[in-house]
């Protein structure tokens, strides 16, 4: 359809593999999905949501909300989850491949997803 052409992220799940270019902790999970114009997944403790438009490829992911419990297991998970979500919120644009999705921050900085959530 012409909005699957328009934004080939829709539909789609992923998986965090890296930020920057740090694992997430072992025992910490995030996702992301992308569908109809929405973003949502688990930060790793919280499961989050929110707007996301693509043109071309550039992206903006906004109106981000997030559940608000407190995780102590594993150690740093909380630290971990805002540090994800402040560069999800900033990310502007994205590189889409079969094995990977990379959303970038900054020129040289990416959140690394591979399929999955």
């Amino acid at each position: 359809t012409e909005a699957q052409a328009a934004d080939p992220l829709d539909g789609t799940a992923w998986e965090l593999a890296f930020y920057r270019k740090t694992a997430p902790i072992p025992g910490s999970t995030i996702t992301l999905s992308f569908s109809d114009g929405e973003v949502s997944g688990s930060a790793g403790c919280n499961t989050y949501g929110g707007a996301y438009q693509v043109d071309g490829s550039e992206i903006s992911i906004s109106q981000l909300y997030f559940t608000e419990m407190a995780c102590m297991d594993p150690d740093g998970v909380m630290e971990q989850e805002g540090t994800y979500m402040g560069y999800l919120g900033e990310a502007y644009r994205f590189e889409l491949s079969d094995d990977q999705l990379l959303l970038y921050w900054t020129p040289q900085e990416t959140l690394t997803f591979v399929p999955g959530g």
